[in-house]
């Protein structure tokens, strides 16, 4: 399935992108194969699709959840624990990393690059082709510089995630990947995987040769959403 990646995996992108979903569903992949492994919440920017938001259902699998505690869980400030240098450091630990939407939110990740130098992480840029910004190659260009330089770190691949929540089909996927691929192709990197939800997996499978499918399930949606039927 998937290959390639390192003990400390960061998902960046644009806000509405699925960092968050993603991160969540990557940690527990990772856990199904590694005994340690924790997941740290660095997104400063989005109070309702958070994975700090998910915390005790998380630590029920036995994911290590890192994020600001007690009653900074739900401030919008940018308290970050001491914990997390625990997981760059930890070699047993693998680490993933929910970084804040945008140029604003790849600011808190800049901190910590003293503990990322090359070579030792992969940085995943994630891209929605439906989204605002990053509807076009240009546009992912353009967000995925303004992510890196906030950062202070390199982008070592994108992450194909194009979806229009429950409305999406077969060809949102197939159309926003071309999107997603051709800015690759003008960045020199490589697309890590295609992220589709599950139901949608087996309609999408073959379709996208040489790229990896990682099918994803849902578990976060805003407040208002619950029960309505709309995820």
């Amino acid at each position: 399935m998937l290959s390639d990646f390192k003990r400390i995996t960061l998902f960046t992108g644009n806000l509405g992108s699925g960092k968050t979903e993603l991160s969540i569903n990557f940690a527990l992949w990772l856990k199904g194969q590694y005994p340690r492994v924790g997941i740290v919440d660095l997104d400063i920017i989005n109070p309702y699709f958070r994975t700090r938001l998910m915390r005790d259902e998380l630590e029920k699998t036995g994911l290590r959840v890192i994020c600001p505690p007690g009653e900074l869980a739900g401030a919008d400030v940018p308290a970050l624990p001491p914990s997390i240098i625990g997981v760059l450091e930890d070699e047993r630990c693998m680490g993933v990393f929910d970084v804040g939407g945008d140029d604003i939110g790849a600011v808190a990740l800049g901190r910590f690059k003293h503990y990322l130098p090359a070579g030792s992480y992969n940085m995943y840029f994630v891209a929605n082709a439906c989204r605002p910004f990053t509807g076009t190659a240009e546009g992912i260009i353009k967000m995925l510089r303004s992510v890196e330089k906030a950062s202070r770190l390199q982008v070592t691949a994108l992450v194909s995630n194009t979806n229009l929540g429950s409305a999406t089909d077969p060809d949102t996927v197939l159309n926003g990947h071309a999107i997603i691929e051709d800015a690759a192709r003008q960045l020199g990197l490589p697309v890590a995987f295609v992220a589709v939800h599950s139901p949608l997996a087996r309609e999408i499978t073959g379709r996208i040769p040489g790229i990896p499918l990682f099918p994803i399930e849902k578990n976060m949606m805003p407040p208002w959403a619950k029960g309505s039927g709309l995820f």
